[in-house]
């Protein structure tokens, strides 16, 4: 056969590509791609084991051990204070613990809500051992209520301090809602029902109930402040109960705090007043619990979408010094 025979033969066999590049393969909807499948599953496998982890985490108990020798307990009281079982668990911890001499309790906190911060102080004031408030950065309100219930008071010169008081804060978003053209209906019981929606303006009525509740509650705070700071009068208490704010130093002018100085020196103060024999320069011993959330905690608000407590709907009665939203 003649070479140009078996090419015809050939060409007879497969039709001819026009010439051009190859086509794409088209990618078929649907479909995904093994790098990106293999992604997504690896962040599933991440994720599933951080949120098990997280809830173990959660349910674990954990029972602080005992101190081995004597030694000064110290409880670290952070952020706004919002709960009270760990912290009268601690003390609890700390009253049954024949080594823990003296405790500190390490403020920094700008206070809380009102019952969690009651419940505190009357803990801290039962304590049959010397408690020694040491404040940090700021121990206002709630933080200088729950300071009250120790035996001596420490702060630094300029730690900020006082704001004696109650606050209660409300939003009320009726105006936005008419300009976008959305109503509320409310069925409720009584005509106090919804005390504090904000979707309406507040009644005349309503702010004078409240008001009422926040005196009632404001007479309290003074009350248990003036018990633990016996070295002042009520009226005294009650002059310097107007909201404002004062340094550590002006606060110990006043009568609010006892001495100048730290948490070395109320770690040694604590020791000193439990009995605890140091050489001048000696540190004592210390037995710390830690209510700050652990990293988890952390993990989550982090993440967690929500309004500052300023602009969430409802109310709750605070003793806390909160400036800004």
């Amino acid at each position: 056969m003649k070479p140009e025979d078996w090419q015809a033969y050939q060409n007879q066999a497969r039709p001819e590509r026009e010439a051009g590049p190859m086509p794409a393969r088209k990618k078929q909807p649907g479909r995904m791609g093994w790098p990106m499948a293999v992604l997504l599953l690896g962040l599933g496998l991440v994720g599933g084991c951080v949120y098990t982890f997280g809830r173990l985490a959660d349910s674990v108990d954990l029972k602080p051990a005992r101190a081995s020798e004597p030694s000064v307990g110290v409880l670290v009281l952070e952020e706004e204070i919002f709960g009270s079982i760990w912290v009268t668990e601690a003390l609890s911890h700390f009253q049954n613990d024949d080594n823990i001499r003296g405790v500190v309790l390490r403020i920094n906190s700008p206070g809380g809500a009102v019952a969690p911060c009651q419940e505190i102080y009357r803990a801290v004031k039962a304590l049959k051992k010397p408690v020694v408030a040491s404040m940090g950065s700021v121990a206002a309100s709630g933080g200088l209520y729950v300071a009250a219930g120790g035996d001596l008071i420490m702060a630094n010169p300029g730690t900020v301090t006082g704001s004696i008081g109650v606050i209660l804060q409300t939003v009320e978003i009726s105006e936005v809602m008419d300009k976008v053209g959305v109503k509320s209906r409310t069925i409720k019981s009584g005509p106090y029902k919804d005390m504090g929606s904000p979707f309406r303006e507040m009644l005349d009525a309503e702010k004078n109930l409240l008001q009422d509740m926040v005196g009632e509650v404001y007479e309290q705070f003074l009350e248990d402040l003036a018990a633990g700071r016996p070295k002042l009068k009520p009226e005294e208490v009650r002059r310097l109960a107007d909201g404002r704010i004062f340094s550590g130093a002006e606060a110990k002018r006043l009568g609010l705090v006892d001495e100048l100085g730290g948490f070395e020196e109320a770690a040694r103060r604590a020791a000193a007043l439990g009995g605890l024999s140091l050489k001048p320069d000696e540190r004592p011993r210390l037995s710390i619990m830690d209510g700050r959330p652990g990293w988890w905690d952390m993990l989550r608000g982090r993440l967690e979408l929500s309004l500052p407590p300023a602009l969430k709907p409802g109310f709750s009665l605070k003793y806390i010094y909160q400036p800004n939203i």
